[in-house]
């Protein structure tokens, strides 16, 4: 049976994460992580555009030679060049964990969201990508572009959760469809969130073996009250609709736990619920106190396979 691993076990100094959003898409989702959790939060945008309102750091970049640049192979062609890569090197350096957030199927998110891992990976920084791929409604030259740049993505990032937003019709179907892209960037926020909340510098290490080792991550996010909260929570998790059907295809897991009375009673519990749901997944478990929860037990899961 896999190991379970535990995130905070190490030196307790927060891990230094920057989250860079990648076009007005990535901008959106990017507005949804407050301020206070002390993580470093670039705007990227092609033009200026009023999803970069507030954001401390905001570059704008020319977006045709995003592509080309992101293109290029790191072991071919170490150094940071071009006024591009120098611009989001100076955002990120001293980093160590760098968050692209995009929506693909665009000329800009995507692009930018895979020159931003590639300039993270030179400067040695761990990478996991958040990205939203087109609803069908957006037309085939989307999703087209959108395959492109999730796999020019997949290259460049140590993980990618990809979040297809058909799926998110399957939780609301009657969501318009504006509401519903603002309901994804606060879904999308969530994995962000719970990490910066319950990693440490020697825990990246750790996330960044797992994340490499499964070529596609989804997330799904739950949660329970009372007796059996913890299957309830997890149990929710695994019903997401960006999960795959059969949990027994999952290979990797990392499943960050929040709740007002957060210990070890809690985290061994949540690992048990995750472990009989999964059984053939290696598990990466973290957990934090969160007093605004109650009695609410909250789990947030990323998928590996």
């Amino acid at each position: 049976m896999p190991d379970v691993l535990r995130l905070g076990q190490g030196e307790p100094v927060p891990a230094r994460i920057a989250a860079v959003g990648c076009g007005g898409a990535g901008c959106n989702i990017l507005q949804q992580i407050p301020a206070e959790l002390g993580i470093t939060r670039a705007a990227l945008n092609d033009a200026p555009h009023r999803s970069m309102a507030g954001i401390p750091s905001r570059l704008i970049l020319p977006r045709e030679p995003l592509a080309g640049l992101a293109s290029m192979d790191e072991a071919a062609v170490k150094q940071l060049t071009s006024p591009e890569e120098k611009a989001i090197a100076g955002a990120i350096l001293n980093h160590d964990l760098v968050v692209p957030l995009a929506g693909l199927g665009g000329e800009t998110g995507g692009p930018a969201a895979a020159l931003v891992g590639r300039v993270a990976r030179i400067l040695n920084s761990a990478t996991l990508a958040i990205v939203a791929s087109p609803f069908g409604a957006e037309g085939i030259n989307r999703r087209m572009a959108a395959e492109r740049a999730l796999s020019l993505l997949t290259k460049k990032a140590d993980g990618v959760v990809s979040f297809p937003n058909d799926e998110l019709l399957k939780l609301a179907p009657q969501l318009p469809l504006l509401k519903a892209f603002e309901v994804l960037g606060a879904i999308m926020a969530r994995p962000l969130v719970d990490l910066a909340r319950s990693t440490t510098r020697t825990d990246v290490a750790t996330l960044r073996d797992a994340l490499r080792k499964a070529p596609r991550w989804r997330f799904g996010g739950g949660g329970g009250r009372e007796r059996h909260r913890a299957f309830e929570a997890v149990e929710e998790a695994f019903a997401s609709p960006w999960l795959p059907a059969d949990p027994d295809t999952v290979e990797r897991i990392v499943v960050i736990a929040a709740a007002s009375d957060y210990a070890e009673s809690v985290a061994t519990e949540v690992a048990h619920e995750v472990r009989l749901a999964a059984p053939r997944a290696a598990i990466v478990l973290g957990g934090y106190a969160d007093p605004t929860l109650g009695d609410r037990l909250r789990v947030s899961l990323l998928a590996g396979w």
